[in-house]
């Protein structure tokens, strides 16, 4: 019994420690791309996709194109009402969240995943 408690015990801790990890690109001086964008600050910018993979995320993306391939068609109707045409000090995040995780070690091959895009929407 008690093994079986310390087993489960480690389990948990295991699944928390890996349950919000994420990897994030950034550009804190707005020179993403090689680009110094300009403009009138119009507010921050933060989006939150989830998506379904099978494998990896460059194998198959379950109902879509890749995360990272989406980037502009999910930032351009924000943009468009903000009424801002880009964005300064873009950060872009990869990873899961704790839903995620615990969805992809129920349900085998099928995962779960996240992207985040932040930064300053501008004018120009």
């Amino acid at each position: 019994m008690k093994r079986t408690l310390v087993i489960i015990g480690l389990a948990l801790a295991v699944m928390l420690t890996l349950g919000g990890c994420m990897t994030y690109f950034g550009s804190e001086s707005g020179r993403l791309a090689y680009a110094e964008v300009e403009g009138t600050s119009k507010g921050e910018v933060s989006l939150e996709k989830g998506f379904m993979y099978i494998i990896h995320p460059d194998v198959f993306v379950v109902g879509g194109e890749k995360m990272w391939e989406n980037i502009d068609q999910d930032l351009e109707p924000v943009l468009e009402e903000m009424g801002a045409n880009a964005v300064r000090d873009l950060r872009l995040g990869y990873g899961g969240t704790l839903t995620d995780v615990l969805l992809s070690a129920i349900v085998p091959l099928l995962n779960w995943g996240t992207y985040t895009i932040e930064g300053e929407a501008v004018s120009q």
